[in-house]
């Protein structure tokens, strides 16, 4: 018997066995993604297929706050366990069985990591990624379904943090602030207008309250995603603020700086 490697194994740590067998499942899915483009991107047939992994794992089992863990097993360790594991292929029909139907991911959705004061490290996005929640999006409708202490339970992280988290990615971001050009030839009397883009413009509520350093800005169309305003003429530059209609959803107001003066309606001379 080797001490030195029963050393080494003890100084391993101890991983859930759900974290386990959650990373050979990840693992195992990236490898079928990669025939899968192989397949229908470069046209290349599949020259096999794994049906069935059988797999023993010698390990030391511990218990701690009521979940198993497991600590990998030395050379020549006559005190470890062994998990035998088989991991069985599925078809099409046993996946719509037995898992909801996958949404359309939204190609603007922003991701867990883009998720600015969130402070969630390496391991607590991956537990997230495991129980499917990769994005802004994913995360919102959870908690929309009450599926907030669900995330708990499974993952561990406080849903307090969750939903906190989820407070900053809704808040209003806008990200350009540029002018309406008329089509060609186009000689409409209806006012120049500025196109604002952003997310969460809609904070959740109704038509956003616009203002240019202090006062207001008239609001001709209003989404999600822009905003169309309609400047008087001295409105086309300074620090434009964005905030929630009734001042209750989507978070504190946003504010951007931004000069468009060049694209500001030349002045009317009086006529004599």
């Amino acid at each position: 018997m080797n001490p030195y490697a029963q050393t080494a194994a003890a100084s391993e740590p101890a991983l859930p066995l759900e974290n386990f067998i959650q990373a050979v499942q990840s693992q195992l899915d990236k490898a079928q993604t990669a025939m899968t483009l192989k397949a229908r991107n470069l046209n290349m047939p599949l020259t096999f297929a794994i049906k069935d992994i059988s797999l023993d794992l010698r390990a030391h089992v511990e218990f701690a706050r009521s979940e198993i863990r497991i600590r990998p097993a030395g050379a020549n360790d006559a005190e470890a366990s062994v998990f035998h594991l088989v991991f069985a292929a599925i078809t099409r029909p046993m996946i719509e069985e037995n898992a909801a139907a996958l949404a359309v991911e939204d190609p603007e959705d922003r991701n867990i990591d883009e998720i600015e004061g969130a402070n969630l490290n390496e391991d607590e996005r991956r537990q997230l990624e495991w129980v499917g929640v990769r994005t802004v999006g994913q995360l919102r409708d959870i908690e929309a379904k009450g599926g907030g202490r669900t995330v708990q339970r499974v993952t561990g992280l406080p849903v307090d943090r969750l939903r906190a988290a989820l407070e900053r990615a809704s808040a209003p971001l806008v990200e350009h602030v540029t002018p309406v050009e008329r089509a060609p030839g186009d000689q409409s009397e209806g006012p120049p207008l500025i196109r604002l883009k952003g997310r969460n413009l809609l904070g959740g509520g109704g038509r956003p309250r616009v203002t240019l350093s202090g006062e207001a800005m008239a609001v001709v169309s209003a989404s999600d995603r822009e905003l169309l305003l309609a400047p008087q003429a001295h409105q086309w530059a300074g620090e434009l603020c964005v905030a929630p209609a009734d001042g209750l959803h989507g978070g504190p107001a946003t504010a951007l700086a931004f000069d468009l003066t060049p694209f500001a309606p030349a002045k009317r001379e009086p006529v004599a």
